[in-house]
């Protein structure tokens, strides 16, 4: 009898943690930043984010080739970080930065959340009000009372809605007032609609900014983005943006993100660490560049590329 319950137990031993292996990739992220010559100017300054660490992400190793001394910096609102240079002068031949980063990546998955929760995840940011949902947040609601309830008749009410379409004007800036009137838009459109309706119930919500990673790897085309709520001090990734994609998935989606990701940054209207001198940035998932203080978006080109190691 004994015999039998330790083979038992070494059985489950061995399903969980394959299991466990199963839900967690290892990912060797090249990230290559070319800045055009710049023939006049006083002052060059450039910012590079970096993967971001948290519960499911770590980055377990990262190499820098740069033509210059950098600073690693990290901004205090949400702890994004990034590669910072400046250069005093112009850069005539330009510069390139390559940043190699080993990154291990686990699924999220519903459970308790016992930290605290900024109250910054319950306000609004430019393009994503709190006040202008919340006749709609209640009436989609309804009469449920708990907070996983509510979330769960947003998720449905968003992914029932809004279609995953890129197509005119106006989609891909998260313009949660935008989506909702025409219902349609990529991954930040979707999710911004979702966090302002959460917000409006008391539901802090967190936009995560990051990159989708081919199955093989390869060159990442285009970015991704999704949520990380907390209902009734619990974690409930979302992704309604996929959901809406993938109908099979749908369930998977409230509550879960797939480890086929990799985060770079979060949170919305984003100071930089130094602080940048153009406004405040929608979000980031590339390199930024200003010029004598000014932004230069169409001076500096990113490109990310991805190995699959585990």
């Amino acid at each position: 009898m004994r015999k039998k319950l330790s083979l038992f137990l070494a059985m489950v031993f061995m399903l969980f943690f394959s299991s466990w292996a199963w839900a967690t990739k290892v990912y060797l992220l090249k990230t290559q930043v070319k800045v055009e010559p710049i023939s006049e100017a006083k002052l060059v300054e450039l910012w590079v984010p970096l993967p971001l660490e948290d519960e499911f992400q770590k980055v377990e190793s990262i190499e820098v080739k740069a033509p210059k001394n950098y600073d690693v910096t990290t901004e205090s609102e949400y702890g994004n970080r990034f590669l910072h240079l400046t250069w005093e002068g112009a850069l005539p031949e330009g510069a390139e930065v390559q940043i190699v980063a080993k990154v291990r990546r686990e699924e999220v998955s519903p459970r308790p959340w016992e930290k605290d929760i900024p109250l910054r995840l319950l306000l609004p940011d430019q393009l994503v009000p709190v006040d202008t949902f919340k006749s709609m947040a209640k009436q989609i609601a309804g009469d449920k009372k708990d907070d996983l309830a509510k979330l769960k008749a947003i998720y449905d009410y968003v992914v029932t809605n809004m279609k995953y379409q890129k197509t005119g004007t106006g989609w891909g800036r998260g313009d949660a007032i935008w989506a909702c009137n025409n219902r349609r838009g990529n991954c930040t459109d979707f999710h911004s609609l979702f966090m302002g309706l959460a917000r409006a119930e008391g539901i802090p919500a967190l936009f995560q900014m990051g990159l989708p990673v081919p199955p093989k790897g390869g060159v990442i085309k285009g970015y991704h983005c999704w949520l990380l709520t907390f209902p009734d001090h619990q974690l409930y990734g979302i992704d309604a943006s996929e959901a809406a994609k993938h109908p099979e998935k749908r369930s998977y989606f409230f509550g879960h993100l797939c480890d086929g990701r990799i985060v770079l940054t979060q949170g919305r209207d984003i100071l930089l660490a130094p602080a940048q001198h153009g406004p405040r940035l929608n979000f980031i998932y590339k390199a930024y560049l200003e010029v004598d203080l000014k932004p230069t978006p169409k001076k500096v080109h990113t490109t990310y590329e991805v190995k699959v190691l585990e």
